[in-house]
């Protein structure tokens, strides 16, 4: 018999999420959403099985899994609370665990990061096989529902990594927040440049390479920057000592050393030859 999981918010991550759990064949996917031209979306891509605009039917659910902006998780599980079935396990997809794992009570929960996204949103945008092979981060905070998250995650072809909240929000700090604000601040400087037109026609590979996050939704970074403050800001801080550092090394002969040091510890993180 087929689980039931209610996917609420069906962007580009929770139809991604609904795609591949039909694909499994193993699952029956209701979207909840605000607006019935996205379940409508959603159900013309393939996202879900049924839709609804009432959170009241998560009561139907197994699994509850919140793909929302990361300010509005917690809120709508104190809304979905007394609705949910006895034994019905809430997740999210968020990718800040802290306050979560702080202000989650009363629900079996289990906060979940699919390390795994698009400058694009929407459910236009979502793609069965988005998590495959993607690290998805599991922080437990009730560890006997952990089994069904995990089983759900691994249907989509994701890789799964336990960790501590703590833990996860200092080195997401790094690996993903750090270089969203980066591509802002690059961007930034490029628009007060001079001479606009021609410094537009100069922006090749490297700029867009290192600015195509940039695009992705400003709503949902602000939320995810601020909601990580202290960690992003203590990055940010050992950010500016690194430049600082390797600016310094501009004028001497031991730059070369000090790029093929950086060469050599990128290359194997991304089978780069």
């Amino acid at each position: 018999m087929k689980l039931t999981v209610a996917i609420i918010g069906v962007g580009l991550i929770g139809g991604s999420l609904g795609q591949a759990l039909r694909r499994s064949r193993r699952y029956r996917v209701l979207g909840i959403a605000r607006r019935p031209s996205t379940l409508r979306e959603a159900k013309a891509v393939g996202a879900i099985d049924a839709g609804s605009t009432n959170l009241t039917d998560v009561y139907q659910a197994d699994i509850v899994v919140i793909a929302t902006p990361v300010d509005s998780i917690v809120p709508i599980i104190q809304k979905i609370r007394p609705f949910l079935k006895s034994h019905a396990v809430v997740t999210d997809a968020g990718s800040v665990k802290g306050a979560l794992d702080q202000q989650v009570r009363g629900v079996r929960f289990v906060g979940s990061h699919p390390l795994a996204g698009s400058h694009k949103s929407g459910v236009k945008a979502a793609r069965a096989d988005l998590f495959r092979g993607a690290t998805c981060v599991l922080v437990p905070q009730d560890l006997s529902a952990l089994r069904p998250i995990r089983q759900m995650w691994v249907a989509t072809g994701a890789r799964i990594l336990e960790m501590s909240a703590q833990a996860h929000d200092a080195a997401v700090a790094l690996t993903s927040h750090l270089p969203h604000l980066l591509a802002h601040a690059l961007v930034r400087l490029a628009a007060k440049g001079p001479n606009q037109r021609a410094l537009k026609s100069l922006m090749a590979g490297s700029f867009r390479d290192m600015t195509r996050v940039a695009s992705s939704d400003p709503d949902q970074w602000a939320q995810i920057f601020q909601a990580n403050l202290q960690n992003l800001r203590r990055i940010v801080r050992l950010f500016q000592k690194e430049l600082h550092r390797l600016n310094a090394e501009l004028s001497k002969p031991t730059l070369r050393a000090a790029l093929k040091k950086s060469q050599a510890y990128r290359q194997p993180l991304f089978n780069v030859g």
